[in-house]
C-alpha cells in the first residue's frame, strides 16, 4: 500500500492540529513527468500538485542559484560556449529542469549520453545543440538524424549516421572523439588521422566538432599536445573540424589552457561541492517530512530481525524516505537531518521507504514538519558533501541516484 494511502487511511489526511500543515496550500509544481509512462503508476492514479499536500521526500531546485553558477562559469571561461553537461537526468536534478533553466541563463549547447536523452529534450522546447556523447543503435540513428542532434562518433558505425542522412536527405552532425589518454570512449590517436580524413570526405556527415577528455594536470600537456596535433594536421589539408574542446568541470576551475573552442562543465553548474577559483553555489535540496514520532524505551530491541537495539529511552521521527528513493543505508549513525533549523542523527537502520531520525530531548516536533536531508534550514546546512562523505559516495553520485519520480520543484 502506498504511503499517501496508508495515511489517508488512518486519518492523517484530516484537518486540525499539528497534521494539518501537511495539507496546507503551497507552491505549485508539477508530478505528472514522474509517472509518464511509467508501469508502477495506474492510469486513472492522481497525485497531489502541491508540494505540502504530499508526504513523499521531494526536490527543489534553486534557480537563483544556478544563475549564479552560470556567472562563475562565464568569469573562468569568457565568450567561448558552454555545452552543460545534462547527461544522467542532469545528475539528479532533472534533465528537463536544469536544461530549460540554464538556457534561460543563456546556454545553448547541451551534453547528453543517451540518444532518448536527447529526444527529451527536443520535445520539451530545447532547439539548440544538444550532443550525445554515448552510442547509438542502428535504430536510434533515425531519430539522430530526424531530431538534429549531433552525434559524437569513434568507429564505423559512422556509417550508419551517413545511410540514415541519405535516407532522410538531410545531413549529419558530428563529433569526433578522441582518445588521448583516458583508455575509454574515442578513436585511439594513431588511428584518429586516417579516421577523420574518412569522414571529411562523406557528404552526409557535417563535422561540427571534434574532442578529447583530459586525464589529469600533470598530463594534460601532453595530451593537449598530441590533441592539437591531430586536429592541425586535418585541418592543414582542408578538412574543417568545428569546434575543439577538452574541459570538464575540474579543467574549467583549475586549467585554463584546455578551453580551446568550447567547454563542457558539468559539476561547476549544479554546485555539487566547493571548487577552487570559483564561488559556485548549492542547486539541489533533498527534502521530506516527518510522518510520525514515538517514544521507544531502552532496551528495545527494533527492525527487520530485530538487528538494532535502543539503548536509551528515545524518541524517534519517522520520515518517508529510503533507499529506493536513493537515501543511502550507509549514513545510519554518520548522516544528520535538519528540522526546524536543528541537526538530528539518523539512526537505526534505513528500509526501502522509511528512516529513523532521534530527536530525543526536543518538545516542538511534529507531524508534516519538514526535515531536510541535503540543503539548508534556518542559518544550518547540510552540504552534498557532508552527505556523499556519510554515503560513501562521490559528489556526483549522491544526487545521481536519487529516483527520478521523485517530484521536482523549481524554486527561486
Amino acid at each position: 500500500m502506498k504511503r499517501r494511502k496508508f495515511l489517508s487511511k488512518f486519518g492523517l489526511a484530516a484537518s486540525g492540529g499539528a497534521i494539518a500543515n501537511l495539507f496546507n496550500p503551497g507552491r505549485a509544481f508539477n508530478l505528472q513527468s514522474r509517472i509518464d509512462g511509467c508501469s508502477e503508476f495506474p492510469d486513472n492514479l492522481t497525485i497531489s500538485t502541491d508540494p505540502e499536500g504530499q508526504c513523499d521526500p521531494w526536490i527543489e531546485l534553486e534557480m537563483n542559484n544556478l544563475a549564479w553558477n552560470v556567472k562563475e562559469t562565464r568569469k573562468r571561461v569568457g565568450k567561448r560556449p558552454i555545452l552543460a553537461i545534462v547527461k544522467c537526468n542532469a545528475y539528479g536534478h532533472g534533465i528537463v529542469e536544469m536544461s530549460k533553466g540554464m538556457a534561460g541563463n543563456g546556454i545553448s549547447h547541451f551534453g547528453v549520453v543517451k540518444v532518448w536523452e536527447a529526444v527529451s529534450l527536443r520535445e520539451k522546447g530545447i532547439g539548440s545543440m544538444i550532443l550525445n556523447l554515448g552510442p547509438f543503435s542502428r535504430i536510434e540513428a533515425v531519430d539522430v538524424i530526424k531530431h538534429d542532434i549531433s552525434q559524437s562518433v569513434y568507429s564505423d558505425a559512422v556509417e550508419i549516421l551517413a545511410e540514415e542522412a541519405r535516407k532522410q536527405h538531410k545531413q549529419a552532425k558530428v563529433h569526433i572523439k578522441i582518445d588521448t589518454g583516458l583508455g575509454r570512449i574515442g578513436i585511439p590517436m594513431n588511428e584518429a588521422g586516417a579516421f577523420i580524413e574518412k569522414i571529411g570526405v562523406m557528404p552526409e556527415i557535417k563535422i561540427e566538432g571534434v574532442l578529447t577528455v583530459m586525464t589529469g594536470k600533470e598530463r594534460i600537456p601532453g595530451q593537449l599536445r598530441d590533441f592539437k596535433n591531430i586536429c592541425d594536421a586535418a585541418e592543414n589539408k582542408g578538412i574543417s573540424l568545428g569546434y575543439r574542446h577538452a574541459a570538464s568541470t575540474k579543467d574549467v576551475a583549475e586549467n585554463p589552457e584546455t578551453f580551446l573552442d568550447m567547454v563542457r562543465p558539468g559539476n561547476c553548474l549544479y554546485g555539487l561541492e566547493p571548487l577552487p577559483n570559483m564561488n559556485v553555489k548549492p542547486v539541489l535540496s533533498l527534502n521530506t517530512r516527518v510522518i510520525l514520532t514515538k517514544h521507544i524505551p531502552a532496551g528495545t530491541d527494533i527492525g527487520w530481525r530485530n538487528e538494532y537495539r535502543i539503548e536509551k529511552d528515545t524518541l524517534l521521527a519517522l520520515l518517508p524516505i529510503g533507499y529506493y528513493d536513493g537515501f543511502s543505508p550507509n549514513v545510519s549513525g554518520k548522516a544528520d537531518v535538519l528540522i526546524k533549523g536543528r541537526r538530528y542523527p539518523v539512526t537505526g537502520f534505513i528500509s526501502a521507504d522509511h528512516t529513523m531520525i532521534d530527536i530525543t530531548g526536543s518538545n516542538d516536533i511534529s507531524i508534516g514538519d519538514v526535515a531536510v536531508i541535503i540543503g539548508k534550514q534556518g542559518n544550518r546546512e547540510v552540504t552534498n558533501t557532508e552527505f556523499s562523505k556519510h554515503s560513501k559516495r562521490s559528489v556526483y553520485r549522491t544526487p545521481t541516484y536519487l529516483n527520478p519520480h521523485m517530484p521536482r520543484l523549481v524554486v527561486s
